[in-house]
């Protein structure tokens, strides 16, 4: 039976349903969408009745060396992408050590919800992107099918749960040095830091932020991100495992971006060796800013003048002559408020050091501002986990953010093929 045949088949079952087709587009693909998922899911779970889901036999092996007997097929209704279905699969029980099976189950990850794994995968995919109260409606007017909320939460914390559970697999590794096969192999591999701050049932946490990115041999850019509450000492090894992942073995030039924390050049420098250390432009830039404002006042043109003879210095890479200018002009500076502002900023300026070499980076052909990374704390974390009102409790927020890098990482596939329902 040709395409024709069975779409004109569909339109006189309907009319016999008493159905009758609008000639308004989406009333009526609407409309059509539901009454054929219903018809799928009737044809799914007849298909599936036809098989012996499960069936190894009268009896199967036990982990405890005795053997689980076929008992019965028991039923179990659930949530698809089509509708309600309802499986019959074959249960086993050991009679030796009381152990029971239901290898169907197990072989497909279904584990002990309602929801299908591929309504589960689609329910996810949505939490990921909105709220979970917004992601049960966005669901349904997508695909017609109703999971709540609550439901919603739930598998996105079981799925994040193994996707947290990788990244920390991987990361414990590297106390061996074992590190994860390259993805990709770029000749210049950026590693840029920040952090941003959730709100949690126990106050502000920050999340802190990693991404690695590259230029194609087309001229585009990739990137790969990982998100994590953790120490500096801790948060180093996932981003060790990142960087790997993305070519840091292979790579002729590795270059790590950040602000000016401490933690940023004492805990993730030293696993970049021979890595080109570069301070953010911008946030150099602001404590120069706040020097000046704390010198002349809020947009004087004292400040501006001021701001502007530093910047052109530091632009270039003059910081011993900056550096001097600060000295000379703190000897002068008769006020202890000014005094300490210029103090301030001799000091940070000496802390970085080589890292504001802009001059030779830029010869370089180098990143000098860390707006990925800054991007990233907005795009990957902020635009899910900062919208007004939430607070999240730690095991959300982590496994929440686990599960988007996966899938910003391109590893949402190979996590679902894990079978995390079942997990």
């Amino acid at each position: 039976m040709d395409g024709t045949t069975l779409a004109q088949e569909v339109l006189t079952y309907l009319v016999g349903e008493g159905i009758e087709l609008s000639e308004d587009l989406e009333e009526a693909e609407t409309v059509l969408r539901d009454r054929l998922m219903a018809i799928g899911a009737q044809a799914l779970q007849r298909h599936l009745e036809t098989r012996k889901l499960g069936y190894e036999g009268s009896s199967r092996p036990c982990s405890c060396r005795e053997s689980q007997r076929f008992v019965e097929y028991r039923p179990k209704t659930m949530a698809t992408l089509l509708g309600e279905v309802t499986i019959r699969r074959a249960y086993y029980r050991c009679g030796s050590c009381k152990t029971s099976s239901l290898p169907y189950d197990e072989r497909i990850g279904l584990g002990e919800g309602q929801v299908s794994p591929g309504l589960a995968k689609a329910a996810t995919l949505v939490a990921i992107q909105e709220p979970f109260a917004p992601s049960s409606q966005m669901l349904y007017e997508l695909t017609g099918r109703r999971v709540s909320a609550r439901t919603i939460e739930r598998l996105t914390q079981k799925v994040g749960t193994l996707a947290e559970q990788e990244e920390s697999a991987a990361a414990e590794r590297m106390k061996t040095w074992e590190a994860p096969a390259a993805e990709v192999t770029p000749e210049r591999l950026y590693v840029a830091v920040d952090g941003t701050m959730v709100h949690e049932t126990e106050g502000y946490h920050e999340a802190k932020t990693a991404t690695c990115y590259w230029e194609t041999a087309d001229g585009k850019r990739e990137a790969r991100y990982v998100v994590r509450f953790a120490s500096a000492a801790t948060f180093a090894a996932f981003v060790w495992v990142l960087a790997c992942r993305c070519g840091l073995q292979t790579a002729k030039q590795i270059v790590l971006l950040g602000d000016g924390a401490k933690w940023i050049w004492d805990h993730i420098a030293p696993l970049l060796e021979g890595a080109i250390c570069i301070v953010d432009w911008y946030h150099a830039m602001e404590h120069v800013w706040d020097c000046g404002k704390r010198l002349y006042g809020e947009g004087t043109v004292e400040t501006t003048a001021w701001v502007e003879a530093i910047k052109t210095l530091l632009w270039d890479g003059n910081v011993r002559e900056i550096l001097t200018r600060l000295e000379m002009q703190r000897t002068q500076t008769p006020t202890p408020t000014s005094c300490e502002a210029l103090q301030e900023l001799s000091t940070y300026l000496r802390n970085q050091d080589a890292r504001l070499a802009y001059d030779k980076f830029r010869a370089m052909g180098l990143d000098i501002g860390s707006g990925r990374v800054e991007a990233a704390c907005k795009s990957v974390v902020g635009i899910r986990m900062k919208r007004s009102g939430m607070r999240w409790s730690r095991r959300g927020s982590q496994t929440t953010l686990s599960l988007r890098v996966a899938r910003l990482n391109g590893q949402w596939q190979a996590l679902w093929a894990k079978l995390p329902l079942a997990a």
